[in-house]
């Protein structure tokens, strides 16, 4: 598979892939949280996992915690959720390629580094895509599998597109700040919102780490963004 798209489609095709994830994220999650019903009803889920699961963490007293995936679980924020996931997975497995058969670095490291980002990206994108199959709230063990490789998954992406492209970057700017220098600052804040949100939803600060989840879906989707840049800089040529 080659370059597809010119500067200015790939350009359409990330912001529309941007807002499309986190447009219907946020509509989705609106809708759940005035949805009432069931949603804010104490519910357990215990009942999902093997016997000798040690997760007393399954039971939720105020009903569906506000992490994003909540509202795939009812309609009708589950058919806003649903397209949103999908769609948007289909479209970073594509602009995952693209990416990679643009970014053409030095060095043996540098290459490795992009092909993990192509890898990564794939990745993330068939997750998403599967995710809509499994709701939590009826096959959370598929859930948290296909959540956990988004989560991984991004981090690594963050991470190794920055690097594959950080020579070819080099003199890219966004409002006079190195493009470089923002990507790795979005990797921090990624890995950051990470462990914080394990280790509060390890505590049973559901809530909390329910932010940081979005914390890390935002950086995700701000990596992309990052691309638009090169696209308008004779340094990407």
């Amino acid at each position: 598979m080659r370059q597809m798209l010119n500067d200015s489609q790939l350009r359409r095709v990330i912001q529309l892939a941007v807002i499309l994830v986190v447009g219907c994220c946020i509509v989705s999650q609106i809708i759940m949280q005035l949805g009432g019903g069931q949603r804010h009803e104490p519910m357990g889920l215990r009942y999902q996992v093997p016997d000798d699961f040690e997760d007393d963490g399954l039971y939720f007293e105020d009903g569906f915690p506000p992490f994003i995936s909540s509202a795939g679980a009812f309609m009708p924020e589950k058919i806003v959720f649903n397209f949103g996931l999908f769609m948007g997975g289909l479209m970073m497995i594509f602009i995952s390629f693209e990416i990679f058969h643009r970014t053409k670095p030095e060095g043996s490291k540098r290459k490795k580094a992009n092909v993990v980002a192509l890898i990564t990206g794939i990745v993330i994108g068939f997750s998403m895509m599967q995710i809509v199959g499994h709701p939590f709230n009826t096959s959370i063990m598929m859930h948290i599998y296909w959540a956990m490789n988004i989560f991984w998954g991004a981090q690594i992406w963050i991470a190794a597109l920055a690097y594959a492209r950080g020579e070819i970057d080099a003199n890219v700017l966004w409002r006079d700040w190195s493009i470089n220098r923002i990507r790795w600052s979005i990797f921090a804040v990624a890995l950051i919102s990470f462990q914080a949100m394990m280790a509060l939803v390890a505590t049973g600060h559901l809530v909390e780490s329910a932010i940081l989840e979005w914390t890390l879906t935002f950086s995700a989707e701000a990596m992309m963004l990052t691309m638009i840049p090169t696209l308008t800089n004779v340094a990407s040529a």
